[in-house]
C-alpha cells in the first residue's frame, strides 16, 4: 500500500458511530473497506478503491465471517467474485429455491 497517497475522503453515512477524523485507515483496513461496501455511498466504494486498491478490497471481502448482502452483491457484480470465495458463505446452507413439498 502506498503511504503516500491521500488519505479516503469518506461521507458519514457508513461511520455514524466513530470520528472519522481519528480513524487510522491503514491499520483498520479491512474495517473500513467493509463499512464502505456494506454501508457507504458510490463515492465513497471509489474513494476505497483508489486507497486500498482492488486487492486490498478482495482479499478483505472474501476473508470475512460476516458480510452483509450489500456488500457480496458489490464485490459479485465489481469484482465478479462467485459466493465460492467468500468465506462467509462457506458452510452455510444454501437456501433451495424449491420446496421439496
Amino acid at each position: 500500500m502506498d503511504k503516500i497517497k491521500n488519505k479516503p475522503v469518506l461521507s458519514s453515512q457508513g461511520f455514524w458511530d466513530i470520528e472519522l477524523r481519528s480513524l487510522d485507515f491503514d491499520h483498520y483496513a479491512s474495517f473500513t473497506i467493509i463499512r464502505v461496501l456494506e454501508r457507504g455511498t458510490e463515492n465513497d466504494i471509489q474513494e476505497i478503491i483508489r486507497y486500498y486498491g482492488t486487492d486490498a478490497i478482495i482479499k478483505a471481502i472474501t476473508t470475512t465471517k460476516s458480510l452483509l448482502p450489500r456488500a457480496q452483491l458489490l464485490g459479485k457484480q465489481r469484482f465478479h467474485l462467485s459466493n465460492e470465495q467468500f468465506e462467509c458463505l462457506k458452510g452455510s446452507p444454501q437456501v433451495s429455491r424449491y420446496s421439496m413439498y
